[in-house]
């Protein structure tokens, strides 16, 4: 694990004893394009953006030999930008890894300022090199997060329209067409539009049940209050899925290496995301349907000998106890509960 550059210096002002730096050839030149120079620090996994600024006000920032100012901009690569006299480079050997961050987690590579466990803590030792988080995840979210020390990947994938983000949301009942329904329309959160790509029920419980919904674009969306103004109390929200990167086989606090031609395919593939959902989509839809005729050959003497057991007893045929026992089973018509694998939508750009 490369030691972290905060720990070397605790001085708010370079040293005057300290020896002279090299020459850079960028010595009293103030860069107006680039990206702001907080941000560069943050991408850089020095530290996160609110703490970049801290540094930046304290004078312990500096650009071309000259102490940056909020709102200074630079290029990394191009512009000397030094952090308590050390020289932020661009990372030589690119890497990345999918991450699944726990619930309660800070979704950043460093130490919190109030002592909050963060991904740091998941991958200390674990992972050697410096790497930050591509993109934010609430506090309390869980789920897919991609990890690397590639600037240029970050931004590019951050700017992306296409990719396709995957969630698993477990709701606390059983969901009607109408409401698989509502869910595909999409609706607006704080004046930001979302629209699903997809909508399925992956499963259901005695209770409650599972709804697996995505969105393309790497924006922040609110998922938990997305299905709250649609109805819904979300009992969990997890994301599964960045691109046709999947994080099913993963548990909370692990993370698995990813080639860069796979990372790269985010980008220059965004479609493959969308085959594996529709391939996913069928192949549950059709396995269900095969369940549920397998269920019902196998039920159908008994629901068949407990009809003609009640009518012996009363003598007369109640139709309400056989739509009950089908709706135990989610046999139901679109007036009721949706069945698993059923009230599939796709966003048709």
């Amino acid at each position: 694990m490369t030691e972290s550059i905060a720990s070397k210096s605790t001085s708010k002002t370079p040293s005057k004893s300290a020896s002279k730096p090299k020459s850079t050839g960028f010595e009293g030149q103030l860069p107006s394009t680039g990206d702001r120079v907080q941000k560069i620090i943050a991408l850089a996994g020095i530290a996160s953006r609110r703490e970049a600024e801290k540094l930046i006000t304290e004078g312990l920032v500096t650009i071309n030999g000259k102490i940056a100012k909020l709102g200074d901009k630079a290029e990394l690569g191009k512009d000397a930008i030094k952090v308590k006299g050390k020289l932020i480079q661009s990372a030589t050997h690119k890497v990345y890894y999918l991450f699944y961050k726990p619930k309660n987690v800070i979704a950043m590579v460093n130490e919190d300022e109030e002592g909050r466990p963060t991904i740091k803590d998941a991958i200390n030792k674990k992972i050697k090199e410096r790497v930050f988080t591509v993109g934010r995840m609430d506090f309390t979210g869980e789920g897919a997060i991609l990890l690397t020390n590639d600037g240029e990947m970050t931004q590019r994938i951050l700017k992306s329209t296409d990719i396709i983000r995957r969630y698993h949301v477990k709701v606390d009942r059983h969901p009607t067409q109408e409401d698989i329904a509502k869910l595909a329309r999409g609706g607006r959160i704080e004046g930001r539009s979302m629209n699903p790509f997809h909508v399925r029920v992956a499963a259901a419980y005695s209770r409650n049940s599972l709804i697996e919904i995505s969105f393309e674009g790497m924006g922040a969306i609110d998922v938990r209050k997305f299905f709250e103004n649609k109805g819904f109390f979300p009992e969990k929200v997890a994301r599964v899925g960045i691109g046709h990167i999947s994080a099913d086989n993963l548990k909370p606090g692990m993370f698995k290496r990813l080639q860069a031609s796979t990372v790269e395919a985010l980008l220059a593939q965004p479609e493959l995301a969308k085959k594996v959902i529709e391939k996913t989509v069928h192949e549950k839809a059709a396995q269900h349907k095969v369940m549920s005729r397998d269920s019902l050959k196998r039920d159908g003497a008994r629901r068949d000998d407990a009809r003609h057991a009640k009518v012996r007893r009363t003598g007369e045929r109640n139709d309400a106890v056989d739509a009950k026992a089908s709706a135990a089973r989610g046999f139901i018509g679109k007036a009721g509960r949706a069945p698993v694998g059923s009230s599939i939508t796709f966003k048709k750009k």
